[in-house]
This record gives structure tokens, sequence and C-alpha cells, in this order.
């Protein structure tokens, strides 16, 4: 407990008098910022903007229409991508702080090696590459309705798959469902005045409880402990072998006799180790940078001479569904949507 008198001093410092420190070292030259993500599924597309010291006030975000971003497969030039205009925002909306590019044709093969390229005038060329990792199907699903402490009924959902042996593999993990709700008397027959409520949310909370995401940690002095935003997670306690993500809901167990139904879609996605990272240190850095007692999270990047991350991503799915919705002659009501 010796370390209270030494915060307490810190606190009454920090409260009781403000000094402001003109910066007087060299300026940071800016550079070029590249995102992009590969999918199979997807034409290829970049987002480019430049980078900024947060100590420059006249900063302004604008399109950059004028970079040239090309775009090679195996060390091969196979395409220049094309800007993509922004959509029209109301005056009062600040501009867009990303340029998008998109490939006319081209979506990433297994196997290959891409390599995106971006020249801004003024600027030092920037690149990165990625290549998509091998797909890891999910096996099968299995679901269940578990009591917990307190009489508590939650939803219980199991996702199965086998991890590759051999190699370091990188996941995440994400999940969207649909659920319709009956409000009426049970007791009673279905009425059907009495509409069904209809809420889409994200359900990516149910892997509060699995340890490969969210192993029990203890908070620091600071009374803070870093949440896994992205849901990733690494495979250096299951490699190899076949293992059953744990997921719950605060979901009942739908009653079709009153057209209630639970529709979901689980998607477990291999992503690179370059992804892997970034997404890590940023849910860290987002964490940490309104903390002055935090150490400073520096976000990881793979880009040469800028900033930002190309990564890619292998997504298997699976769906589950208890209930049928739509229903002819069913009244429905929407909630509003949650993300």
């Amino acid at each position: 407990m010796t370390y209270f008198p030494a915060l307490l001093i810190v606190a009454v410092s920090a409260g009781s008098c403000e000094s402001v420190i003109k910066f007087k070292g060299e300026g940071v030259d800016p550079k070029i910022v590249i995102y992009s993500l590969l999918h199979p599924d997807s034409l290829i597309k970049v987002s480019v903007a430049v980078s900024h010291a947060v100590y420059e006030e006249r900063y302004e975000p604008e399109q950059i229409t004028d970079a040239v971003v090309r775009l090679f497969r195996d060390g091969e030039l196979i395409e220049t991508l094309s800007y993509v205009p922004s959509e029209p925002q109301p005056d009062y909306s600040p501009a867009d702080p990303y340029s998008r590019y998109a490939s006319r044709v081209t979506r990433p093969d297994y196997g290959s090696t891409y390599r995106i390229e971006v020249e801004i005038p003024g600027l030092k060329t920037a690149s990165g590459e990625a290549r998509l990792p091998e797909l890891v199907p999910v096996t099968g699903i299995d679901t269940s309705s578990v009591i917990r402490e307190g009489g508590h009924r939650q939803m219980e959902v199991k996702i199965k798959f086998r991890d590759p042996a051999g190699t370091d593999n990188f996941y995440r993990l994400s999940a969207r469902g649909m659920a319709g709700t009956y409000y009426g008397d049970k007791q009673v027959p279905y009425l059907p005045f009495i509409p069904v409520m209809v809420a889409e949310t994200d359900l990516s909370y149910g892997v509060l409880g699995e340890p490969l995401i969210t192993p029990r940690q203890e908070e620091d002095i600071f009374g803070m402990a870093l949440q896994n935003n992205y849901k990733i997670f690494m495979d250096e306690l299951i490699s190899g072998k076949e293992y059953a993500l744990t997921m719950q809901f605060n979901l009942m167990l739908p009653d079709t006799d009153y057209y209630e139904f639970v529709h979901a879609l689980f998607s477990l996605h291999s992503i690179t180790r370059d992804l892997y990272l970034f997404l890590q240190s940023n849910s860290a850095h987002m964490q940490t940078r309104e903390n002055f007692l935090a150490e400073p999270v520096l976000v990881y990047t793979n880009i040469t001479n800028g900033l930002g991350v190309m990564g890619a991503m292998s997504t298997s799915a699976i769906t589950f569904k208890i209930g049928e919705y739509p229903v002819e002659g069913v009244l429905y009501e929407s909630y509003a949507y949650y993300k």
C-alpha cells in the first residue's frame, strides 16, 4: 500500500496547477498511411491518408486524388488501382481523412503474395504486403441452455474447429444475430395482434467467458485491465488440436409456438500475424491513450516508409437457427439497431 501517498501527491499536483510546455523538438515529417485488408471474396481495396503531428493545429483532412496506388502479385505489377470518390457529406460534417482506391478486377488468390505501393507527391513511397492465410473451417456448433449462479438462465453456444499443426495461427471471432421475442401472455394461445419484437445485435459480447479470448487478469495498480476489443486469439495453447470456443448469451431459448426465433451467424476469421499484432496494439492504445499514468502503446505497423497495416483474412462461417422468420401472417416490430 506504500504507493498510495505517491499517487495522492501526483493527483493533488495535477489538479492544482497547469502548465503549457511548447514543443521544441524537430518537426515530424508526414508519412503515407495505408490500410488494406485482403479477403478472397472481395476486390482489393486500399485506404490512403497522410499522417500529421498531434500539435499541428492547422491540419485539415482532405481527399488525396492524385496518389498512384500500384498492386503487385508475387513481385509482378498487375494493376494500378482507381480512386473512388467519397460519398457527398453535409457541410457541417468533417471531411473524410481516408481516400479510397480499388481494383476493378483483382480478388486475391491463395498462395500468392500481394504488395501495395503508394506514391504521393512530396512524400516517400510507402508499401506493404500480405498473403491470404489458409482457411480454418468451422466443423460444428452445439447449443444448450444453462443455469448460472442465482438461477440465471443463459444460452450457451460452442463453435468447433481444428487448429492446423506445425504453424502459428491467428484468429478473430465475430458473431451477429437477430432475435424475435413475443411479449404477450404465454398462458393463453398466440394472439396475432400482439407483435413479435425483432432486434438485430452484435453477439461478440458472448466471448466474455472464453479463456482463449478473455483470460482472467488482475487489474494493475491504476485499476485498469485491458480488454480484448477485437476478439482475437492465437493457437499457442491449442496448436494442432480440436477446440470448441464457448460463447454465452443473455438469450432465452425461443418459444416457437409463439413465433419467437433466434438466427445467428458465427464467423471464425483466420488472420495474418501482422493484422493480429496491429489489432492487439491498437486495442491497447485506444484504451490507454487518455490515461496519463499509463505507459504509451505504439501501434504496430508493417508498412515500409509509412504507417498503417496491410493484412489478410480468410473466413469460415456457420449459421444457427431456431424458429422461422419471417412467417406470413405474423406481426413484427423492430427495435432500434444495436451495434
